[in-house]
Parts: structure tokens; sequence; C-alpha cells
């Protein structure tokens, strides 16, 4: 959970680290091989994905977001 964020235009991502190497691990394509989530359900595909395909909006209040991990 993020608390008081100010108002902006922001993107979410997380993965599951299976092997406990700190970071995301990929194919030979650069395609990734953990799980991974990133705000409004981007995925990658054939490229990395852009900030302003996961961006989404803060304003006043709160903004759930929820992310869903591909694997």
């Amino acid at each position: 959970a993020f608390d008081n964020l100010p108002p902006g235009t922001y993107a979410v991502g997380a993965f599951h680290d299976e092997n406990a190497n700190d970071h995301l691990d990929t194919n030979f394509l650069g395609l990734p091989t953990e799980g991974y989530a990133l705000s409004n359900g981007v995925r990658a595909v054939m490229a990395k994905p852009t900030f302003q395909q996961a961006a989404f909006s803060v304003g006043n209040g709160d903004k759930p977001v929820s992310l869903q991990i591909r694997y």
C-alpha cells in the first residue's frame, strides 16, 4: 500500500522473484520468465511496456489499484 501520495500520474509494477536473485529473469527475447504484474493489466508481449501504457492518475482520496501476477 502507498499512503498519502500527492496527486499525479503513476504506474505500479511487481514481480515474483522465484529464485531470490533480486531481479526479474527474462528469456533470450527479453520476455519475463517469472511472474510479474503491471498496472492497467499491461503485459510484455514483444517489447517492454511503456510508462504511458501502465500509467494511471491519482487525485485526492483513495485510488484502489489491483495487480494480477501473470506467469
